[in-house]
């Protein structure tokens, strides 16, 4: 599987433009160059500075629809750069929201094709399975609702993405404690602080509960790689001083432009 970080960061990182240098964008990544998991407002300039190709992409999977994490008109923007002759661009979308969409206007353009999905759905882009299993994490709109993701390659590798979210929901571990996994996509909004936004983001602490647990049930591989991304500005050093630290606890901080590719 091959995993690209477009953004690691929370909702508070100011828009850096073309050039992320230092800083982090919102977070997106993409997987195997085909499925864009999460897009907000800065993705567009991401795939330009990391060299993504737009036409490459064959579907964009949303986790839930903050405006970190979802904005449609880049999505649109996306798919209007694709090769007209491509097949239409598929958007995976809380059904809520998706619904939402379908009575705005303009209207949903031809190239971009919206597949709706709750929690508890099993949707497939290209040659990887989705499980949207639920999140802790409060929307605002009545009826959405936030998704984790188990991911599964047709090489039968794993990855768990956990953006964004509290503590695991008791049906997600359900799901979840039967399962191997190869990859795990961690958020630490914030960082190794007791604040506020843990009640629906977590810190480092959380994290090594669960990672503890996960371990204890033998979710977790000897070579199981978990990265930790959505890092809030306010709420997390400088990639240079923390990064070290998380290494001494397993984790790898993830920042943007970072590629992984485990030959699978």
């Amino acid at each position: 599987m091959k995993l690209q970080f477009l953004g690691t960061g929370a909702a508070d990182w100011p828009n850096p433009g073309p050039k992320v240098g230092t800083g982090r964008r919102f977070c997106s990544q993409c997987l195997n160059g085909r499925v864009l998991l999460d897009c907000g407002p800065m993705a567009l300039d991401a795939m330009d500075e990391f060299r993504l190709d737009p036409t490459a992409l064959s579907d964009v999977v949303i986790s839930h629809p903050h405006g970190d994490h979802y904005d449609f008109p880049v999505i649109a923007a996306i798919a209007a750069r694709r090769d007209p002759t491509a097949e239409p661009l598929v958007l995976h979308l809380n059904a809520a929201a998706a619904k939402a969409l379908s009575k705005q206007q303009p209207a949903i353009p031809d190239n971009l094709h919206l597949a709706p999905f709750v929690p508890g759905d099993v949707f497939t882009c290209g040659d990887l399975q989705f499980h949207a299993l639920p999140a802790n994490h409060r929307l605002e709109r009545a009826g959405e609702l936030a998704a984790h993701f188990y991911i599964e390659s047709a090489q039968q590798e794993t990855l768990f993405y956990a953006l964004d979210g509290a503590w695991l929901l008791k049906d997600t571990w359900g799901f979840l404690k039967t399962k191997r996994l190869d990859l795990i996509i961690w958020e630490l909004t914030c960082g190794d602080k007791d604040d506020w936004r843990v009640f629906e983001h977590c810190n480092l602490a959380m994290l090594k509960i669960m990672t503890k647990v996960f371990r204890n049930y033998g979710l977790l591989k000897p070579d199981t790689q978990m990265f930790c991304s959505h890092l809030a500005r306010t709420l997390c050093p400088d990639q240079a001083i923390f990064a070290p630290y998380l290494a001494e606890h397993g984790y790898v901080l993830a920042w943007d432009g970072m590629c992984v590719d485990t030959g699978k």
